[in-house]
């Protein structure tokens, strides 16, 4: 929202790129390269045409979940990525090994989590967040495939 405030306050041009989705998600992989953990993306099952608006907040949900541990999950060697998709439903989970991080120390806290739990239920899904019994963190949102009828 403050991105789209800003751009209105600057007359800025608005960006006509398409949206990202699934079919983006193996771009994640680079993120890890150099000194941070590996990040690795599996997708499986069925994919193919979901909601043009599940297919981007699956790609925001993961991008957000992977930014999240490369910041905050202390000596993590990998982030895993993992798309399930089936009649019904697409399933983002996202999943370190990282030892979780200290609080946020940024003069503007994010709202990383509280938006993905946002996008999830706004779209007629679940979301949930937190540490691993074993260590690190994992984030998990479930899309229904199809809208929602009245």
């Amino acid at each position: 929202m403050r991105s789209m405030v800003g751009s209105l306050r600057r007359g800025d041009q608005a960006d006509l790129r398409p949206q990202q989705g699934v079919r983006d998600l193996r771009r994640l992989e680079r993120l890890g390269e150099g000194s941070g953990p590996r990040v690795s993306v599996t997708i499986a099952g069925e994919v193919d045409e979901l909601r043009p608006s599940v297919d981007a907040a699956c790609f925001r949900l993961a991008q957000e979940a992977v930014t999240n541990a490369l910041r905050h999950a202390r000596q993590a060697s990998e982030v895993q990525v993992r798309i399930d998709g089936d009649d019904d439903h697409v399933r983002v989970t996202v999943v370190d090994d990282g030892r979780g991080g200290a609080a946020p120390t940024a003069s503007t806290p994010g709202f990383g989590l509280v938006g993905m739990a946002e996008r999830a239920k706004l779209l007629g899904g679940t979301f949930e967040a937190g540490p691993r019994p074993g260590g690190g963190w994992s984030v998990a949102a479930t899309f229904p495939r199809r809208a929602a009828t009245t």
